[in-house]
């Protein structure tokens, strides 16, 4: 292995050593400039985004998501952005070194591979020199002779490698033993920038994900599967603080299957695992609410593993954004919209009936119909529902967190 490709292996991952590492593999070749990197489904797609990578030269705008979301990305662009954008419009559509990679790939038909292509050839011709991309491109820009990689037949679908390698002013080209190393170590440079892509991708979302959990208005507790503490976020902690919160403390301190644990917390817990949401009231006018996930990764706790994530909710938070959407979604009475909200806020359905100057019996055949209209069979259970859709639709903020707008997005289940 050449000593470029395993310091290029060695730098995946790592933002700071990449580009440098990547432009060094490129000078083993007796390049001076490494025209671009990119990962795509073919040459085909590459080209329909050329003028995107030309529009927007950074790396960084292209690492943002994972290949399975079908973009392709860019890897590095040793070309200056005009140069990019002018190749992209225009010369590609009369380039020899295009069209011989594209004729490359016919004959690779449906087989897997990697080529090299190289316009050293038409650069010996005169006729060449005098065509408009030499003279109105290749030249203006400091472009002598270009050696271009790519790949097909990837495991991903955007997992292809197509990589450019470029002179400045050397009439000779690469020599056939370059081509042929060129070639010999395009796949491990192909599964090295497909790795660093992912790796970035991964971290990128996973960071953005974990600073938004941060700043969200309700607690946020991720639990593995023996119910031991991975992450609580800051509102988790905040709650945790007040006198009246003993068991929210517990569960930031010891395993909820712990024999010490409240019998109900390893019930909802258990629950939890078998994929069924729950929810139970905490002291000091919080609700707790179970959402089992199936890769805690998704949300950016670093763990590729199921598990379980619990959210801590204050009674007042959110209950009539959450309310209005129960009554739309099961076509509740004004009154029974009030009466729901009464119940988040705690009061019983005598202290709604005496609030009113209502009979309790007329009450209870409003509670009654809130059962059968949102298909629970008991007050709790309606608590529970209500409580679920607050994550959804959290209305105020308190001590000066983050706006609900926050939440939209996150995969909570």
């Amino acid at each position: 292995m050449h000593h470029a490709l395993g310091d290029l292996l060695g730098s995946v991952a790592d933002d700071a050593r990449w580009s440098d590492a990547l432009a060094r593999y490129a000078a083993s070749f007796r390049a001076d400039l490494l025209g671009g990197a990119f990962l795509a489904r073919d040459l085909d797609q590459l080209a329909q985004w050329g003028a995107e990578f030309a529009a927007h030269p950074s790396v960084d705008y292209w690492l943002q998501s994972p290949s399975s979301d079908g973009a392709p990305a860019l890897l590095a662009m040793g070309v200056t952005q005009e140069a990019a954008q002018r190749y992209a419009t225009h010369y590609r559509l009369q380039d020899p070194l295009w069209d011989d990679a594209m004729a490359q790939r016919a004959r690779l038909g449906a087989a897997p591979g990697n080529w090299v292509a190289t316009d050293a050839p038409a650069q010996a011709t005169r006729g060449f020199r005098r065509t408009e991309i030499y003279s109105d491109f290749l030249r203006e820009y400091g472009i002598g002779t270009r050696m271009f990689g790519g790949s097909q037949g990837a495991s991903h679908p955007v997992g292809n490698l197509f990589m450019s390698v470029y002179r400045q002013g050397d009439d000779e080209g690469f020599a056939p033993e370059e081509v042929a190393r060129f070639q010999a170590e395009f796949g491990g440079v192909q599964r090295a920038a497909f790795l660093h892509r992912e790796m970035v991708a991964l971290r990128a979302r996973t960071q953005g994900v974990e600073a938004l959990m941060e700043q969200l208005p309700v607690g946020l507790l991720f639990f593995d599967t023996a119910g031991r503490l991975l992450h609580a976020n800051a509102r988790a902690r905040a709650l945790s603080t007040r006198p009246q919160s003993a068991a929210l403390r517990t569960l930031l301190h010891a395993p909820v299957l712990a024999s010490t644990a409240d019998s109900a917390l390893r019930a909802l817990f258990q629950q939890s695992l078998a994929g069924r949401s729950g929810c139970v009231e905490l002291t000091g006018g919080l609700l707790l609410v179970t959402l089992p996930v199936s890769e805690l990764a998704a949300l950016g706790v670093h763990q590729r593993a199921p598990g379980v994530a619990w959210a801590v909710l204050e009674r007042s938070l959110g209950a009539e954004s959450a309310v209005a959407l129960a009554r739309q979604a099961y076509r509740l009475s004004p009154t029974e919209a009030d009466l729901l909200l009464a119940l988040m806020r705690g009061q019983t359905p005598q202290d709604f009936a005496d609030a009113r100057g209502s009979r309790i019996t007329t009450v209870r055949t409003q509670l009654s119909a809130l059962l059968a209209k949102t298909r629970t069979q008991r007050q709790q259970d309606l608590v529970a529902l209500v409580a679920r859709l607050m994550l959804l639709a959290p209305g105020q903020v308190p001590d000066g967190a983050a706006p609900s707008s926050l939440l939209q997005g996150i995969p909570l289940v």
